[in-house]
């Protein structure tokens, strides 16, 4: 008896030991899966990535390749392409219930920004996804947003960093204009809250970052030169209109 015990014990731990194993050994995988699931989920649109490379003894995790598509009803294909994502993880703050972030810093994404001729912003468009998203229930019990609803996570990231961004924005409204630009670093700390709510957060900055960067490179001042345009055009009609009555008052009273 006592050597069928051990034998059971001995069995549980193996696979235990090999439930564990495979964790860790595909760590990346799942991780990889997780983003393009939720991701997806939460933007409501497709959420692709390259790889993951997660280093559990240093605290430290990248993120290559991550591409997310536009909403429907725009024309460019991605609204972020994020290429390479590097986080360093406070491996003493985490805990079941918050991940305590050091540092996500993403080098050289490329931007894309949209206005629609709806005049929709794409970027917009995505933020407000992500709001629907966070509290709509999920028809699946195993999804990543139910098990995120009955224990939700909360993130900590003490400094969120993104440099070398490339900006490229087509205008509908302005016969689809089009802007490529270098955008300023942006950085932001103490960033707190659920997934969806710091993504949010990060993407309203984003979203202001571009807006400002495109006003400063040209937007404001082409929109001012159509309404200088639209108003002398306008001046031009009624000095035409004006000429005609005085025209026809000159022949009815005589020079």
């Amino acid at each position: 008896m006592k050597k069928a015990i051990l034998g059971i014990f001995v069995i549980l731990i193996i696979a235990v030991a090999g439930g564990v194993y495979y964790v860790v050994t595909n760590l990346d995988t799942i991780v990889k899966t997780a983003i393009e699931e939720y991701g997806s989920e939460t933007t409501q649109t497709t959420v692709k990535v390259d790889n993951v490379l997660i280093k559990l003894t240093q605290g430290s995790a990248s993120i290559n390749g991550l591409t997310i598509a536009n909403p429907d009803g725009f024309s460019l294909p991605y609204a972020f392409s994020l290429g390479k994502i590097a986080t360093d993880i406070d491996v003493d703050k985490t805990t079941r219930e918050l991940i305590a972030i050091e540092l996500i810093n993403i080098s050289a994404p490329q931007i894309f920004y949209e206005i629609n001729a709806d005049r929709q912003g794409s970027l917009n468009v995505l933020k407000d996804n992500l709001g629907a998203s966070s509290s709509a229930p999920s028809s699946s019990s195993n999804s990543p947003s139910e098990s995120t609803q009955s224990a939700p996570i909360k993130l900590h990231i003490a400094r969120f960093l993104l440099e070398d961004a490339k900006l490229h924005a087509k205008v509908a409204p302005l016969k689809d204009k089009t802007y490529n630009l270098i955008l300023p670093t942006l950085e932001l700390t103490d960033l707190n809250g659920t997934p969806q709510q710091i993504s949010k957060q990060i993407l309203s900055q984003v979203i202001d970052h571009a807006k400002k960067e495109i006003q400063k490179q040209g937007l404001d001042k082409e929109l001012n030169e159509l309404k200088s345009k639209a108003q002398e055009q306008a001046n031009a009609r009624l000095k035409a209109e004006e000429d005609k009555a005085r025209d026809k008052l000159k022949g009815l009273i005589g020079n």
